[in-house]
């Protein structure tokens, strides 16, 4: 694939967001890109109305709108001929490639639904989007536990989601994470990580171990915003 390729339809006034990442795209190949290196973030709630209107109307690719219509709305067709047929539509992508996204959807396909989940939750995390990894994490967390998977499994699901508070300087729920995360798999660099995460939520700064002032305590501060965000999202 060149390194330079020029797109073969308009560039959009109005992005489409990409809920999955936060991401504004503006052209086919964009989103061609994204759901190319990234198709653990791709459900078939994305081939919706509001991405064929988009394709439609704003990048000018009625045609393919109307194939994404046609698939989405048939129970048989499958979440990989949508990502494929998006993913082929702009041209950057080879007869090798596409053929080798088509493997990789398959081999997605045979995994368990808590692994395709938390492959999913560490592409969301990686890309910095953590309120999402949060409810996929905790998607798994409750849904009954496949023994199959073994204690390490759901260790690395405790730990990254203790990742996830840290990053939103949740500290409490972090050392929480990452305590749990050891009960399933003991880990040294765990550990540090749940006592490195209390020391910060006591105010501690870890390489003085004296407290800061704390007289507007924000942590509690950062819980109330976490409570009004999530009520947000349920309105």
């Amino acid at each position: 694939m060149a390194l330079v390729t020029i797109c073969k339809y308009r560039r959009a006034k109005t992005p489409y967001f990409l809920e999955q990442a936060g991401l504004n795209l503006y052209s086919l190949e964009e989103l061609s890109w994204f759901l190319y290196h990234n198709i653990c973030l791709a459900d078939r709630q994305m081939f919706d109305e509001r991405l064929c209107r988009w394709l439609d109307e704003e990048v000018g690719c009625p045609e393919l709108a109307r194939r994404i219509r046609s698939g989405a709305g048939a129970s048989g067709s499958s979440l990989h001929n949508l990502v494929v047929s998006v993913a082929g539509a702009s041209d950057l992508f080879g007869s090798a490639e596409l053929t080798a996204l088509g493997e990789r959807l398959k081999g997605l396909e045979k995994l368990q639904e808590q692994e395709r989940l938390k492959l999913r939750a560490d592409e969301l995390l990686g890309a910095g989007n953590e309120w999402a990894a949060v409810d996929e994490y905790r998607r798994i967390l409750r849904m009954h536990q496949n023994n199959r998977l073994g204690m390490g499994f759901y260790a690395a699901v405790w730990h990254n989601l203790g990742v996830c508070y840290a990053r939103q300087f949740l500290f409490w729920q972090a050392a929480e994470c990452f305590e749990t995360s050891c009960e399933y798999a003991r880990d040294p660099e765990t550990e540090r990580q749940a006592d490195l995460a209390k020391r910060l939520a006591a105010g501690e700064k870890p390489e003085s171990g004296k407290r800061e002032p704390d007289a507007a305590d924000p942590q509690r501060k950062l819980l109330r915003w976490e409570e009004d965000y999530r009520a947000r999202q349920r309105r």
